[in-house]
Parts: structure tokens; C-alpha cells; sequence
């Protein structure tokens, strides 16, 4: 059983067997298997935010993930993982002369297409380029989440009318009530570090569903598997100066033109998601005090030093988005959500095939005139180019008012869950932030729904 970059399999040995399933509740639900939270995985994402642990530890004692690349093998009621197949070294060989050939294996990744299929259409890159590889074959059906007219709708709807297909748009609330958001935290299984992070999502799935469709397209892993993040930008330009210094100033002149944030701004997030320190002290708001534990001892903690890990160059940084961090945890709920709803979720870049091939792109082509995923701006001339060469992050936000008064709800969970037992410093939890507050809030909705802590 594989579970190389996409969807993750899990699995809890059990005496005399091995339950084996996509989400938690199914492993939970063969009888066979304790629901235990982990303390230490409960202190990790408390303080930190930290979602994937090493050794392919959950947050649930004796449950485990299969890593990318991984092979599970159930022989006589014991489970073994062989060797994960390593994520493939470029060999810097494809540039342009490819982009047909990138083109026919992007339309290809869709496979089969049900005609209970759609799309779920963000007005970013990726999702725009799924889009374009169905309209070759077919006409795709969209699905735009829209709330207070955002630019990520208005682009999803370029992109839509450029590709001569007519999308729905779901509108969404923009107040959140606590009722939504404890169903959501259940439906997902595991705490939520980004506040909301999940709900256009689930509120697209859900409607989706009320209209009949079974299999769901997104954009999920371009970031990843093309190294699209900011932070990884630096990191390849040092990396392409050691065969093209001319090339790699080039490019970081032209990106510093046009950068996809602010100059500090960008800064920030490069050291935060390379440095385990900077991702502690961005992410604490307080809760580190709140445990009893400094920001030094979070810092050397296993768990987090996993997730957070520090980056020092290119294929360190790329290696840990798509194998330890970002795309475990978004698949995670991506496959929560559409198991809820009775549906198939599929993510196109996912594929061993573009996997392979985007690992063999140039790094002068990977990051074309100083472009991040400058390869998949230029594959689908039809998307419009304000889309194509939009540098802006866009995706599936919440754009409403925010989340509603979560305090009164983590003091009663503190009191009547497992959460309390590991506040050391109760006093100190009217001064965490609301980044803080949320993480807390997320995991004891998920401890009020049952289990104990181990």
C-alpha cells in the first residue's frame, strides 16, 4: 500500500492485526483501536502550531502515517514501512523545449474525468491551471467561493469566462458562528493551526455536494511540487550561483522588482519557515508561558523542531514542504472533508508523473525572470495574464469578519477537558493572542468530542 506525495494512508497495529484506513474515525471505528491523544502532540501544536511529527507519529498514541514515498506492509497482523522512495534529485536538464510535453502531462494527471466531477476554482495559478488542462478535454465545472467580492473571485471569474465555461459561485457568510466552526474542528479530525484556514473549503465541499458532485479537482501541491513558496526563492538562487552567477542576480534583481510581499514582509516569512527559532516566536502569542515552557525549550523539542525545522538550502527547504510540513497536513483535511461530504478528492500536481518531471525543470527555468512556478505561467497561454503572472498570493480565505469570542469557550473547555491538565499557568491565558487562543480552542473541541490524553 503507497502513499507517495498525495493522499496519506494510516494505520494502528493492534493485537492480532492491523487496521488500516484513510482517516482517523475509520481506524478508530473497527473497535479495534483506543482513541489516546498524545500529550507530547498535544504540547506541540499548543505552543507552536506543529501538525506532522517524525517517525510518522499522529496525535493519537499507537496511530501512524504512512511518510510520502512510504510503503505499508501488513503480513501476519505486523505492519512494516520500507524505505521511503526519495523525492527526485534535479538534474537541471528540461527548460522550455518541455512545456509541451508539461502541458500534455498536466491535461493527463486528470485521468478519468466522472461527469459528476468539478473543480474547486480559487483565482490563484494552480487551481487556474487545472482549469485550463480540463478545458482541453472537456468543459470544466467550476466552483468559485465568494466572499465580499474579493480579488480572488474576480480573477476565478476571468479565468472561467477566458475558458468559455459558466462557474457557480457559493456565496459565503461573512459572520462565523462558533456552532460552524465546532462541526468544522470535528469533521477534520485533528486541531486546525490556522484560524479559519479550512472554512472556504468546507463550505465550498458542502454546497458541491447539495449539487450532486462526487469527485473533486483542486490545485493542491503546485506550491509544492514547483516550489512555489517565497521562502524557497533565495535558497534556489543561491543554489543556481554556483553554475550561473550572472542568471541567479538577474533573477533575484527582477523578482525584487515585482516581490509577491512586502520587502519586510517577506523577509519575515523566509525566516520563519527556515528557522525553527523565528516560527516559535511567530507563532507563540503566548502560549509557550501559558504550558509552563519557554521559547527555547519549544524550540528543542523533537515534535517541533520536525515541523518547524531549520532550512539551510534549497533541497533541505524543498524536501520538508513536501515530504514533513505544508502538503501532510493540507491533504489531511482536503481527504477529511471530502469523506465527509461522500466525495473523491484529486490533486492533479500530485502525480509521480509531474512530480518526476518538474524535479528534472532547470533551476533558471523553474524561477524564469526571477517568476516563482514561472514553468506553469507560461503552459496555459488561454488563462488570462493577469492571472498567470498575478504575484499576489490568492487562495481559498475567509475574507468576512473574523472569528467570533472564542475565550468563554476555551475557559469552560479548560475546566471540563484534558486541555486544563496541561495548563501550567492558568493565569496566563487571557493574554495569549488570538492566534494562540485558537489552537487551544481547536483542540479542545476535539477533546470535548472524546478520547483521553495520554
Amino acid at each position: 500500500m503507497t502513499s507517495r506525495y498525495g493522499q496519506p494512508t494510516i494505520y494502528a497495529p493492534f493485537e492480532g492485526g492491523v487496521a488500516v484506513g484513510r482517516s482517523y474515525r475509520e481506524i478508530f471505528d473497527t473497535g479495534k483501536v483506543r482513541k489516546v491523544w498524545r500529550r507530547e502532540a498535544l504540547l506541540d501544536f499548543l505552543s507552536s502550531g506543529t501538525v506532522v511529527f517524525p517517525d510518522g507519529a499522529t496525535f493519537f498514541e499507537g496511530v501512524f502515517e504512512v511518510p510520502p514515498g512510504g510503503e505499508l506492509h501488513v503480513e501476519g497482523g505486523d505492519a512494516r514501512i520500507s524505505e521511503p522512495n526519495p523525492l527526485p534529485d534535479p538534474s537541471e536538464e528540461l527548460g522550455e523545449e518541455i512545456l509541451p510535453l508539461f502541458r500534455e502531462a498536466l491535461i493527463g494527471s486528470l485521468g478519468d474525468i466522472p461527469e459528476d466531477a468539478g473543480l474547486c476554482l480559487s483565482g490563484g495559478l494552480d487551481s487556474s491551471a487545472i482549469a485550463a488542462a480540463w478545458s482541453s478535454v472537456g468543459n470544466p465545472g467550476c466552483f468559485v467561493y465568494s466572499v465580499s467580492n474579493t480579488l480572488d473571485e474576480k480573477l476565478a471569474l476571468e479565468t472561467a469566462e477566458a475558458l468559455g465555461t459558466d462557474p457557480s459561485v457559493v456565496k459565503g457568510d461573512q459572520v462565523v458562528s462558533l456552532e460552524e466552526l465546532e462541526n468544522m474542528c470535528r469533521i477534520l479530525e485533528i486541531p486546525v493551526h490556522i484560524p479559519l484556514g479550512p472554512l472556504p473549503q468546507f463550505r465550498l465541499l458542502s454546497a458541491m455536494s447539495r449539487r450532486g458532485i462526487k469527485t473533486v479537482y483542486s490545485g493542491q501541491g503546485g506550491d509544492e511540487v514547483l516550489c512555489g513558496y517565497p521562502w524557497h526563492f533565495p535558497m534556489a538562487m543561491d543554489r543556481l550561483a554556483v553554475g550561473d552567477r550572472e542568471k541567479a542576480e538577474l533573477w533575484k534583481k527582477a523578482q525584487m522588482e515585482s516581490p509577491p510581499m512586502g520587502v519586510l514582509t517577506l523577509r519575515l516569512v523566509r525566516r520563519c519557515f527556515t528557522r525553527t527559532s523565528s516560527w516559535v516566536n511567530l507563532n507563540d502569542g503566548g502560549a509557550c508561558a501559558v504550558l509552563g515552557l519557554s521559547r527555547e525549550e519549544v524550540c528543542r523539542r523533537r515534535g517541533v523542531r520536525f515541523f518547524a525545522a531549520d532550512c539551510s538550502d534549497w533541497e533541505s527547504v524543498r524536501r520538508q514542504d513536501l515530504l514533513n510540513r505544508t502538503l501532510r497536513y493540507l491533504l489531511h483535511y482536503d481527504v477529511s472533508l471530502a469523506d465527509h461530504f461522500g466525495m473523491e478528492v484529486r490533486a492533479p500536481f500530485l502525480s509521480d508523473v509531474i512530480v518526476d518531471l518538474v524535479s528534472r525543470f532547470r533551476l533558471d527555468f523553474l524561477y524564469g525572470k526571477g517568476t516563482l512556478k514561472y514553468p506553469l505561467r507560461t503552459v496555459f497561454p488561454e488563462v488570462p495574464e493577469k492571472v498567470r503572472f498575478n504575484n499576489v498570493k490568492t487562495g481559498f480565505w475567509h475574507n468576512g469578519s473574523g472569528l467570533p469570542e472564542l475565550m468563554p469557550s476555551v475557559k469552560r473547555m479548560l475546566e471540563e477537558t484534558s486541555l486544563g491538565d496541561l495548563v501550567k499557568v492558568p493565569g496566563m491565558v487571557d493574554k495569549m493572542s488570538p492566534l494562540a487562543l485558537w489552537r487551544f480552542y481547536s483542540a479542545g473541541v476535539l477533546l470535548e468530542d472524546g478520547g483521553i490524553t495520554a
